[in-house]
């Protein structure tokens, strides 16, 4: 249900190949990598359009999130792009923009949520990358005029090539947090995930 005017699809229909196990559902503290990603976002008034296909009934009776939309994509064998399709197509023209959020990068702030919001408010129609120490990380917030250009797009490359396209409407925004930059692909990440994690934790200001 639209509550809001910006959405988050969040991706969580790949394989995990790279992991002895389904990184949606790894533990982090009491929760699951995807709740704690998704409750950044509905921190932050964001709705969550949490797209699923690999072991998706596992995925739907293992997240605690509520107020949330699952959407299903039978096509998530093609790779992550038709993810981000399956989870734009029921956006329609409601929201001003979305997020496309990895579900393993799960750390993000919800102050960095926040800050992105702003810019996006300061700059319509704009794309809006947060940026630290000069590298781009996720969660890129995809403006509406740009929904049809993702869906209909023809060329390879993913989304990174669709935003590479539109780069004109690109917006950096710095933010002091590392962790739009910290991915899980295999154990050794995680590992270094749940330190990071435990570190917060600790100190929850820093």
């Amino acid at each position: 249900m639209k509550t809001g005017r910006y959405a988050a699809v969040v991706l969580a229909a790949g394989y995990s190949r790279r992991m002895e196990r389904f990184k949606p559902l790894l533990p982090l503290g009491e929760e699951t990598v995807a709740d704690h990603l998704m409750s950044a976002f509905l921190q932050n008034g964001v709705d969550v359009y949490l797209v699923v296909g690999h072991r998706r009934d596992e995925l739907r009776a293992g997240i605690r999130t509520r107020n949330i939309q699952f959407v299903e994509n039978p096509d998530y064998p093609q790779g992550m792009f038709s993810s981000v399709r399956a989870g734009l197509r029921p956006l329609g023209d409601g929201y001003l923009a979305a997020f496309i959020a990895p579900v393993d990068v799960p750390l993000v702030r919800p102050a960095t949520i926040a800050r992105l919001l702003q810019a996006a408010e300061e700059h319509p129609g704009r794309v809006i990358h947060p940026v630290f120490r000069m590298r781009r990380g996720h969660p890129p917030l995809v403006p509406a005029a740009l929904f049809s250009a993702v869906l209909d797009w023809r060329g390879g490359g993913g989304l990174k090539s669709v935003l590479h396209a539109h780069e004109d409407l690109a917006v950096e925004v710095d933010v002091p947090d590392g962790n739009i930059l910290v991915d899980i692909d295999n154990p050794a990440d995680y590992a270094r995930v749940m330190e990071r994690f435990r570190r917060r934790e600790a100190s929850p200001g820093k």
